[in-house]
């Protein structure tokens, strides 16, 4: 293994099938694609030399990055067009746009790529597999034009920090670019203002124009400008308030979830149909909250209050969160998968951090709210494995570690502690969550070990399969700031000593 920085080193496409994008489908603006069909996608990598024969011999890993929403599950083929020698396959499932995807190359398999390119080719389904192409060579995106990864210098975190605070971290708006700016925003006490803010800038104004509009694709890759899709699609006001609390957008937000469901005014629920989500708890509560704290409205920090408790009453179920209630069966789906337990103690402990830091740290509610935290970070810790993190269904074992849901329940405990709710031996515990989070970093910083974005059902989220994601990222750069913009939390973090693990922590 080379121990050398990871570089990027970009491929040249030299033959790409010649398709329209899918009727009502669009790319995302000032982005380019190419297709990979039956027909092979052909890549070179020219003009290498001496500028990478320093770090051969070396494994290196061939990367393509999912530029359209893909509803299917495919394995992609990759091989060597001069001898027809299949590399391996590239295993996408249910993707979303700016969702790496990588195959493992040994040295030798490097080096005849280097020599002869690779095919990429699949066959065709319902659904169209298109990947971002060269980009123009814009350093800014490097990540996500097909390239080889090469180098491991075992500095995985110092990488990390790099790409979640650039456009490496990007995903598509709403929940997914909500959990990376909250991360980014986080940062702001870790790696400085000045920094940061630039990146913020960076990432909204991929959807923000000068005028503020929002210009962005929902989920399934068609034009949503100027909406809000789903209450899903609102986490990014909570940062958005942050930096520019006059932002049209921001009054535009509260009238989209005046408008879902109930009276909100009544202190009834903001959700899609009839199913109320954990995700609310994240999407809706604590950007509400944070709208409040801001603009000084009390009436918002009291729907604040009462989209929490109203979830707590129809999710929580002893040590069990489900992600999904139904009003009208009156049934409950996905009961302690770790991305629900996330958002939900998640979403509580950012909206409570935002009233209590505010004038509205008296209303009522909040007592709850703090009583309810103390309550699910217990129980999330009744479920967490022996090594640090948490499974894909909490009670559920055999599903597998997972990555994502693990960084989000860290991070809200490791706030919560930071900001006096829970015990020292807490934020501790969340160190230690850290600490084995970093061991699932690629050599550049980018977060393995995810489960899918639930589009697959719960076969996908049972079956053990994991990704490439910076959402994953961003809710691991909230728990690494919470862990480390604090001196006395900090220094828990660097002493991880064996007599934590009594497991003792009340």
């Amino acid at each position: 293994m080379s121990s050398e920085s990871p570089d990027y080193y970009r491929a040249r496409i030299i033959d790409a099938p010649d398709r329209l994008l899918p009727e009502g489908k669009r790319l995302p603006h000032g982005w380019s694609a190419v297709p990979v069909v039956n027909e092979p996608l052909q890549l070179e990598w020219p003009d290498t030399g001496d500028y990478i024969a320093r770090k051969l011999p070396a494994p290196s890993r061939l990367r393509i990055t999912v530029a359209l929403d893909y509803r299917d599950a495919k394995l992609i083929e990759v091989f060597l067009p001069e001898t027809g020698s299949v590399l391996g396959h590239i295993d996408i499932r249910y993707a979303y746009v700016f969702q790496p995807f990588e195959l493992a190359l040994t040295a030798e398999q490097t080096e005849a790529v280097l020599r002869q390119g690779v095919g990429i080719r699949v066959d065709e389904g319902e659904w169209p597999l298109w990947i971002f192409d060269a980009l123009e060579g814009d350093i800014s995106r490097k990540l996500y034009a097909p390239h080889l990864l090469i180098g491991d210098d075992q500095q995985s975190m110092k990488h990390y920090l790099d790409s979640v605070s650039s456009l490496s971290s990007l995903q598509p708006f709403g929940w997914l670019e909500g959990c990376v700016l909250d991360g980014i925003y986080a940062m702001r006490n870790v790696l400085g203002a000045q920094r940061i803010d630039q990146v913020i800038e960076a990432h909204l104004g991929q959807f923000l124009d000068s005028e503020g509009n929002l210009h962005y694709e929902d989920l399934h890759g068609r034009k949503a400008d100027g909406s809000f899709t789903t209450i899903e699609a609102t986490l990014p006001l909570a940062v958005i308030v942050k930096v520019w609390p006059d932002h049209s957008i921001v009054t535009g937000a509260l009238e989209f979830w005046s408008s879902r469901g109930t009276d909100t005014a009544a202190g009834g629920l903001v959700i899609d149909g009839d199913a109320v989500t954990a995700e609310g708890a994240y999407t809706v509560a604590y950007p509400l909250a944070a709208i409040a704290s801001r603009l000084n409205r009390q009436d918002l920090a009291e729907q604040a209050i009462q989209q929490l408790l109203l979830r707590r009453d129809c999710l929580a179920d002893g040590n069990h969160i489900y992600l999904r209630y139904f009003q009208q069966s009156q049934t409950h789906t996905f009961r302690s998968w770790s991305r629900a337990f996330a958002w939900y103690m998640l979403g509580m402990t950012q909206t409570w951090i935002e009233l209590k830091t505010s004038r509205y740290a008296s209303l009522p509610g909040v007592n709850e709210i703090e009583e309810e935290l103390r309550r699910v970070a217990q129980a999330a810790l009744s479920w967490r494995q022996p090594e640090g993190l948490w499974t894909c269904f909490l009670d559920e074992p055999q599903t597998g570690i997972e990555t994502s849901g693990s960084a989000g329940i860290a991070a809200a405990i490791a706030l919560c502690a930071k900001h006096g709710l829970l015990q020292e031996s807490y934020a501790v515990v969340a160190a230690e969550s850290l600490n084995v989070l970093a061991a699932y970093l690629t050599p550049d910083g980018i977060l393995s070990g995810v489960a899918q974005h639930n589009a697959g059902g719960l076969e996908l989220q049972r079956g053990g399969y994991r990704v490439l994601s910076q959402m994953g990222m961003g809710l691991m750069a909230q728990l690494y700031a919470a862990i480390h913009s604090d001196a006395g939390l900090s220094a828990l973090g660097s002493r991880l000593s064996d007599d934590i693990g009594v497991r003792d922590y009340e």
